[in-house]
This record gives structure tokens, C-alpha cells and sequence, in this order.
């Protein structure tokens, strides 16, 4: 029996979606009652009642249209995320407050304002998370071909025409703000690839092809900008993960983990800086004064740090960049293993919170983004407290929203944004019209 032309159902389920507020929602609430009214009626059809009938008797037993829109709306009433919130507004102030002291107490040694640039990044920052909260994720998926081609142009013309620091063409300037494009390029990737993955017939071995394609050809622009040897490994993971959850098998995936290390090892081979990090980080004694000098520095301050710190004494002429690769660092020094251990727990249920959003929704992209996202967190957090601590090679790479970087701050705002959207809409299991 074909319900949907019936005027009756129609005007039933109007009147329900009225009352909810949440517009985002109605087409599952259509969906769903569309479904409950049919099941009823050809229930009532089968007993021997009219189609008017069943029909009718069908509403009735559905119950008035304003108090179930109500009812609706309470249980549809999008709520924030607000542990996942919480914590991100905890690390910003953690790095905030550091930055404060570094810049207070003179613990750099050359003069630049780390403090009042981080105020208006972190206003920034949290503008995007409030306003991707409300924006609906879902559009983004139409436009992931157009990201992943935007990204790539975007980060060929800064290996071209960009900014070089330390060794890496990763900067590109535009008018007052100096952009690390190659360390939010895998975060673009990121919401790319979730779309062009999701639905992909990893079976189909052309299918297959073009997936390995999707995922070396950006790897190979970020190797050739030279950034630390964390990002490529960071993006490779990143993908790899995506790609396991929208449903390639892990015996396929033999060709992308091979292609992956043989083009990070090309790169830190081809790298001298890299090359030497990596020979630093297995015996910093060999070369104590040289590339082994920061190893030796780190592990001289995590093992003098004590139990609650040296408070505010640090020696500003014993590690440079101590505002952003270096601030964990720093950190564990000054308010001591108590602090740091508070922060790495803290950041551990920040992530476990996030990989619950994950099971909660219902549209596969969804799930796909935050797989995505929470792949390129823990291992930014994961590499940067591993390297202070001894444990990983030394990269340029900064604490996700606790250290010193206008670009990688709002960029990882942008991403909690993106996961609150997505935490809005779980019950959501319809695609954007």
C-alpha cells in the first residue's frame, strides 16, 4: 500500500515536525513515523478494515500529532558534547597560562609577543568551535572531491612559492599571518578522504587502485616539502585508518603500508636533518654537543623535574622553541610529574570521549570524520609528549592546543568544532539534501 500520496499522513506528520525544533532531524522523524503508520495499517488492512480506515485507526493509535511532536522534541533536542568541550577549553587555558609565565619570567631568548598573539588565536579558536557547531558537517561531504583538489594546489604552490623555515617549504603568508600549511594539510585530507571513501568498493581491485592513489599522491607532496618526520607518518596513519573503517580489508592493505614506509624512509634518508634526528634519538651520546645535544637537555630536565616541580626557574639558554615543540617539557619542569601526569590523563579521556562519539552515530561519514580526526590527535599528542620524554625522534611538532601556533591552535579548534556538529546530529542517519 502506497501511504505517502495520503493527504492525512502527510498533514499527521507536518503537525509532529512542527513542534520539533531541531529542523535537521525531520527527515529521519518522517521517515520513521512513515514507517510506524505503514506497519499499523497493514496490520488493520489484513484484519479486514478499509484503507480510509486502517488509516485513520492508524493516526489514532500513534497518538495526537502536537503531544508526540513534543514528546519528539525533547528526545531530539541537540545537546553539546560538553566533556569533549570542556577539555579542549582546559588545554587552551593550560597553554595559555604557560605561555604567560614563558613570556612573564623572559624564558625565551629572543623577544616576541607568544602571549597576547595566543589571546587572539584562542578567541579565534574558539569563534570556529562555536560556529561549526551549528554549521551541519554533512555539507562538507558534497565538496570532498573540491577539498582534496583545493588542498593539493594549495600545497604544491607552497613547496613552489611558499615561505621556507628550518629546512621545510611548509609556510605560506597571507597578508598578516604566516600559515603552516603542511601541518594542516592531513586535517584536510582528513575530511577529504572521508568523503571520497565513504561507500568505496575496497573490493574492486581498480577501486583499490585509486584509493592508493588518493593516498600516496598527497603523502608525496608532504614529504617533499620537507616538514618534520612526524607529519608524513601522522598523515599516512590518518588515512590508513579511514580507509580500514570504510571497509578495506587489512589483507589489501599490504600495498599501502608497504608504499607508506618506503616513501617515509626515502624521505628521512633523503633528509639529512631527519636522518640525524633518528641516529640523535637511538644514542644522543655520540654526538653530545651537536644533533644529540637536545635529547641530552630533555632527559636532563624530566629527570631533575621532581615529583611538583622547580617552580618558576628554568634556564631559558637550555632549549630553544621551549613555546612550542618543547612545552610539555617545560611544563613537567616547572609544576612537576604530578601536573604532567594530570595533563596526560586528561588528554587520554579527551580522546576516549571522542572515540565514543564515534559508536553513538548513525551516518557513516560521521563516523569515517572522527576516525579521521581522532587519528591525527592522539598521535599529535602521543609523538610530542613520546619526544620530551625521551621515547620518540625530536620533530618539529607542537602539543595540540596547549603550544605556541596560531594556525595548528585554529586548526584544531576547527576539528572539535567538526566533532561537536557531528556529536549534534547523531541521531542523524540521513545524508544532506
Amino acid at each position: 500500500m502506497e501511504l505517502d500520496p495520503n493527504k492525512k499522513i502527510k498533514d499527521y506528520i507536518s503537525g509532529v515536525c512542527s513542534q520539533i525544533r531541531f529542523r535537521d532531524i525531520h527527515q529521519d522523524v518522517k521517515l520513521e513515523l512513515e514507517a510506524h503508520i505503514q506497519e499499523i495499517s497493514e496490520e488493520l488492512l489484513s484484519q479486514g478494515f478499509s484503507e480510509k480506515e486502517a488509516v485513520e485507526k492508524a493516526l489514532a493509535q500513534m497518538g495526537d500529532a502536537d503531544i508526540v511532536g513534543k514528546q519528539l522534541n525533547k528526545v531530539h533536542k541537540p545537546k553539546p558534547e560538553w566533556s569533549v568541550l570542556l577539555f579542549s577549553f582546559l588545554f587552551i587555558s593550560i597553554g595559555l597560562l604557560a605561555l604567560y609565565l614563558i613570556q612573564r619570567k623572559g624564558f625565551l631568548t629572543y623577544h616576541i609577543q607568544i602571549f597576547g598573539n595566543s589571546l587572539l588565536f584562542s578567541f579565534m579558536s574558539l569563534i570556529s568551535i562555536i560556529g561549526l557547531y551549528f554549521f551541519d558537517y554533512r555539507k562538507l561531504e558534497r565538496y570532498s572531491k573540491y577539498i582534496y583538489l583545493g588542498t593539493l594546489l594549495i600545497l604544491t604552490f607552497t613547496i613552489l612559492w611558499g615561505n621556507q623555515a628550518n629546512g621545510s617549504k611548509s609556510w605560506l603568508t597571507l597578508g598578516p599571518f604566516n600559515i603552516n600549511v603542511v601541518a594542516i594539510g592531513p586535517l584536510l585530507f582528513m575530511v577529504a578522504l572521508s568523503g571520497i571513501f565513504n561507500k568505496w568498493d575496497w573490493d574492486n581491485n581498480f577501486k583499490l587502485l585509486q584509493g592508493l592513489v588518493l593516498f600516496v599522491v598527497p603523502l608525496i607532496l608532504i614529504l617533499k616539502a620537507r616538514p618534520p618526520i612526524s607529519t608524513g607518518f601522522i598523515y599516512s596513519i590518518a588515512s590508513i585508518v579511514i580507509m580500514i573503517v570504510s571497509g578495506a580489508k587489512l589483507k589489501k592493505l599490504f600495498v599501502l603500508v608497504g608504499s607508506f614506509m618506503t616513501l617515509l624512509i626515502l624521505s628521512i634518508v633523503t633528509e639529512p636533518r631527519g636522518l640525524e634526528r633518528i641516529l640523535a634519538f637511538s644514542n644522543p651520546a655520540a654526538d653530545p654537543l651537536g644533533s644529540g645535544y637536545l635529547n641530552i637537555q630533555l632527559n636532563k630536565i624530566i629527570s631533575n623535574s621532581g615529583l611538583w616541580g622547580q617552580t618558576l626557574t628554568f634556564d631559558p639558554h637550555v632549549l630553544p622553541d621551549l613555546h612550542t615543540d618543547f612545552i610539555f617539557a617545560f611544563i613537567t619542569y616547572t609544576f612537576g610529574w604530578i601536573a604532567s601526569i594530570l595533563l596526560i590523563t586528561f588528554i587520554f579521556i579527551f580522546l576516549i570521549r571522542i572515540a565514543n562519539i564515534a559508536r553513538q552515530v548513525k551516518h557513516n561519514y560521521a563516523k569515517l570524520l572522527i576516525s579521521g580526526f581522532i587519528s591525527i590527535l592522539a598521535m599529535q599528542f602521543l609523538w610530542n609528549i613520546a619526544m620530551n620524554l625521551g621515547l620518540a625522534p625530536i620533530s618539529g611538532l607542537g602539543l595540540p592546543f596547549i603550544s605556541y601556533s596560531g594556525s595548528q591552535l585554529i586548526i584544531d579548534s576547527a576539528t572539535v568544532g567538526i566533532i561537536s556538529s557531528i556529536y549534534r546530529r547523531k541521531n542523524i542517519s540521513q545524508s544532506y539534501n
